[in-house]
């Protein structure tokens, strides 16, 4: 009798991100040296040129990464120009991730800082145009003087002007040849992702 098949794999939860890039195996070593991920498995077309499906662990969670292949409508940020979806990472080492990321080649949305629900939070747009916030709790969230605090940051940075900086960076990543840096030149380093 054949063995029974899981139909959820070992370590996948019921949601997993999958990120479509343009250069995969680019993307898969800045994703080791910018984020301290794993990769688990690596599978590409017959050719050998095109990673079709790959999976890669950030600390606990998994992220499976492919290619885009526009022919059947896979697109990445790079042919789409923007993306409307971040990957939220929550790091017991934050300040060493958020520098091993932004000198990895990251560029900064939203600069690291503490935040008003009790975390300390930043956003990043890597060079594959996946955007990614990192953070890390830093206090339990309190109401002691929140309408002010809120009021204070709503008078200093408006969403309009939020979206509007992050839809230009975003534009700005994917039209940069940054995607097609060979793997071997993607700079080195570890980040644990706890």
């Amino acid at each position: 009798m054949p063995k029974k098949v899981k139909p959820v794999p070992t370590g996948y939860r019921t949601v997993t991100p999958y990120l479509v890039v343009r250069g995969a195996d680019a993307a898969l070593s800045y994703y080791e040296a910018a984020l301290g991920a794993t990769i688990v498995s690596r599978h590409t077309d017959e050719t050998g040129t095109s990673v079709i499906h790959a999976e890669m662990k950030i600390g606990n969670a998994i992220v499976l990464v492919c290619d885009e292949a526009p022919e059947i409508g896979v697109l990445s940020p790079s042919s789409l120009g923007a993306t409307p979806v971040a990957m939220h990472l929550y790091l017991t080492d934050l300040d060493v991730a958020w520098e091993r990321a932004v000198n990895s080649g990251a560029r900064v949305l939203v600069p690291l800082h503490d935040t008003l629900v009790g975390e300390r939070f930043g956003k990043i747009v890597d060079p594959f145009g996946h955007v990614w916030t990192l953070a890390m709790r830093i206090a339990l969230p309190s109401n002691e003087n929140r309408p002010q605090k809120i009021e204070d940051a709503i008078a200093t940075r408006t969403e309009a002007s939020v979206a509007e900086d992050t839809t230009a960076v975003v534009a700005d990543v994917v039209d940069a040849p940054a995607a097609d840096v060979p793997a071997d030149e993607v700079p080195a380093g570890e980040v644990s992702a706890a």
